[in-house]
This record gives structure tokens, C-alpha cells and sequence, in this order.
């Protein structure tokens, strides 16, 4: 009998833990944050001109992950800051690591298009 007390005790200690928890991050995980670009950032998406054309960053220039990994690049300083985004991060990954071989040093990978809002970017 005293066995099965101690089990109740420790089970009830145990769940409360896992609801305190839990109550933690969920209050956490609905609030939403934007991440700031650096001023000046130049933005590039590096879809398609199709893709571009359907849809995109306000403000951003076109410069297709092809042309890019092809060893043509943005024509500007290696620090300048850049970010670029392209459908769903595997292109920009791409185009990130392309741009950091070339020398580039103040990239800011965006990834997926549907990440645009967290960097506080709007579409057209």
C-alpha cells in the first residue's frame, strides 16, 4: 500500500513537471518575432525570372542561383550586406554558399519565400 502511494506521489511530480513544461512553450512558441536586415541590405531572390514574376520581395532584384553558381555576381563590395530567399531554402543555401566562396561576407540566408515576413519583407 505505502508502495503504491510513493508511485502516485512520484507520478503526480512527474506530470506536473511535464505541464509547467509545456505551459512554457507553447506561451513561447505564439509569439511570432521579425528579424531585422542591416540597413541597406540588398535583397535577392534567387528563384526563376518565372517565379519571380508570379511573386516577390518588395524592392528585391532578380539574380537566378544559375547565374551565380555560372561565377557571375552581384557587382558591388563583399561587405556589402545582401540577403537572398529563394522557394524553399535550397537555393538560396546555394546561392549563400557560392556567394561566401567568392568572398562575399555579410550575407543574410532568408530561405523559403514564406520566410519573407519574419525578416519584416512584404511581397508584391
Amino acid at each position: 500500500m505505502r508502495a503504491a502511494i510513493i508511485i502516485i506521489i512520484i507520478i503526480a511530480l512527474f506530470g506536473g513537471g511535464i505541464f509547467l513544461a509545456n505551459q512554457g512553450s507553447s506561451s513561447s512558441s505564439s509569439s511570432t518575432s521579425t528579424t531585422q536586415l542591416a540597413p541597406g541590405t540588398t535583397v535577392y531572390d534567387v528563384r526563376t525570372p518565372e517565379e519571380f514574376a508570379a511573386g516577390h520581395a518588395e524592392g528585391a532584384i532578380n539574380f537566378p542561383v544559375e547565374t551565380i553558381l555560372a561565377g557571375t555576381y552581384p557587382d558591388m563590395d563583399k561587405d556589402t550586406p545582401i540577403a537572398v530567399y529563394c522557394h524553399s531554402g535550397n537555393r538560396s543555401g546555394q546561392a549563400t554558399a557560392a556567394l561566401t566562396a567568392a568572398g562575399f561576407i555579410n550575407i543574410t540566408d532568408i530561405g523559403a519565400y514564406a520566410n519573407l515576413s519574419s525578416y519584416g519583407l512584404s511581397t508584391t
